[in-house]
């Protein structure tokens, strides 16, 4: 047993739980500043290189969120492999995922290139835009298995109890695209200017130096990664429990901007100056909640390697600390951004109307980061457990059952405060409703998981 998985499975569950979550915290705010400076360089160019990787903007999100997916099951049934102390199984199960993504790869990169032109015309491209399209995307479509791999491969080396590496690919993998950017995508001496060509090749270079050292990690040090003769029946019942468990953890992270979208929506009938606020205040949600992501990255292998280990205890009390965790720390950036409400709904206007209303979402919104905090850490109980479908259901009720209508009335009898206050209602909500739901999963694991 490494001294990660014995840290994991013996050691003291509050300080594990840290050390696994702090080197995620600072991968997962490097990839976002990154990728908001890659934004920024493609913008140099021109209105219509801008228009036209916003256009790319939901076939890559689609193809990242189904690869988080496969990279959350894959970890999580390896993890349980690792907690049993199984080292075949978690051989092969690395070693089969990572086929999978494979072929699924080839297939996306294929059909992507054979269908570019009309897919992005049915999104809303037209003459002009077009051309900067397939020089992005023409680039982009072969290169994107070493963006994928390294995705999965991190998913497994979570699962070892090992967030270091995994973030430290992150943070370099971010830093070589913004280096390579303007040389790309401007030119300089002895390399000429390639545009949108540029950027999707500083990308793809960025990729392929995660991919490598992902790679090597893996098969070299963690030795998880096997070549011999494939095992058709553990292969064919593998990949369905794989798709079983993944795909519903897909289609539940895709949501996520489904809300976001029907709360603009409502917005937009306040006027644009609301929008503006709104989109402004929106803006600082990915970074308010990095901490509760990095530590659905922790908490993930952490419960799967006890689960599997028939630890059913410790999962379960590692998941009560993440929750309260998760909602007091809510609160108290709550507070900070109330305090620094002044100066935040400056930084991405001057218009007055729009600094008031900024401020107004200010003072109310954050209180929804506590609601939607305890939803991604209850999503991860399920994902750990093997019920990812509860983690689609509570997803889909936090939209469409509780953010929604909330939202929406609040509107009626309150006009935009009353919007922001059904919003944070509404996420309040989902957290309450994916309390019974969490009893009946940790009921089910229970039954699945007998104490001896």
């Amino acid at each position: 047993m490494s001294t990660r998985s014995d840290a994991i499975l013996n050691g003291p569950i509050g300080p594990t739980l840290r050390q696994m979550t702090v080197p995620m915290v600072i991968g997962i705010m490097a990839m976002i500043l990154f990728q908001a400076v890659d934004t920024w360089f493609i913008g140099r160019l021109g209105t219509l290189e801008l228009a036209a990787v916003s256009f790319t903007f939901p076939v890559t999100f689609t193809v990242v969120n189904l690869t988080i997916g496969l990279s959350i099951a894959t970890s999580i049934l390896l993890a349980k492999a690792i907690g049993r102390g199984d080292h075949e199984q978690a051989q092969r199960i690395t070693t089969d995922s990572l086929l999978l993504t494979v072929l699924l790869t080839v297939a996306l990169g294929l059909v992507g290139l054979a269908t570019l032109d009309p897919l992005f015309r049915l999104l809303g491209a037209d003459d002009d835009t077009l051309p900067y399209i397939r020089e992005y995307m023409g680039i982009w479509y072969p290169a994107v298995g070493l963006m994928v791999v390294p995705m999965v491969t991190n998913g497994a080396l979570r699962a070892t109890g090992d967030t270091r590496w995994p973030s430290i690919i992150m943070v370099l993998g971010g830093f070589i695209n913004a280096l390579l950017d303007p040389l790309l995508i401007f030119g300089w001496g002895p390399v000429p200017a390639m545009g949108m060509r540029g950027a999707a090749i500083a990308s793809a270079i960025a990729w392929g130096l995660g991919f490598v050292l992902a790679f090597w990690l893996i098969r070299v040090r963690e030795r998880l990664l096997v070549f011999q003769r494939i095992d058709w029946g553990f292969l064919t019942r593998f990949w369905r429990e794989l798709l079983r468990i993944g795909v519903p953890i897909s289609i539940a992270n895709m949501l996520a901007p489904v809300a976001n979208g029907i709360l603009t929506a409502l917005v937009a009938h306040h006027g644009e100056a609301a929008v503006a606020a709104f989109g402004a205040g929106s803006r600082m949600e990915a970074i308010a909640l990095v901490v509760c992501l990095a530590l659905t990255s922790a908490l993930s292998p952490y419960m799967a390697q006890n689960i599997g280990k028939n630890q059913l205890h410790r999962a379960w009390d590692a998941l009560t600390l993440s929750l309260k965790f998760a909602v007091l720390f809510q609160l108290s950036l709550y507070l900070l951004m109330l305090l620094l409400s002044p100066w935040l709904s400056r930084v991405f206007s001057s218009d007055p109307e729009v600094i008031e209303l900024t401020q107004h979402y200010l003072w109310i919104m954050p209180l929804a980061y506590c609601g939607y905090g305890a939803v991604m850490i209850m999503n991860t109980a399920f994902n750990a457990s093997g019920q990812s479908n509860k983690t689609l259901w509570l997803s889909s009720l936090r939209v469409f059952v509780c953010i929604a209508p909330c939202a929406w009335l609040g509107s009626l009898l309150g006009d935009l405060i009353g919007l922001f206050i059904g919003a944070v209602i509404g996420n309040w909500l989902a957290m309450l409703l994916g309390r019974p739901m969490l009893s009946r999963c940790q009921d089910q694991l229970h039954r699945e998981h007998p104490t001896p």
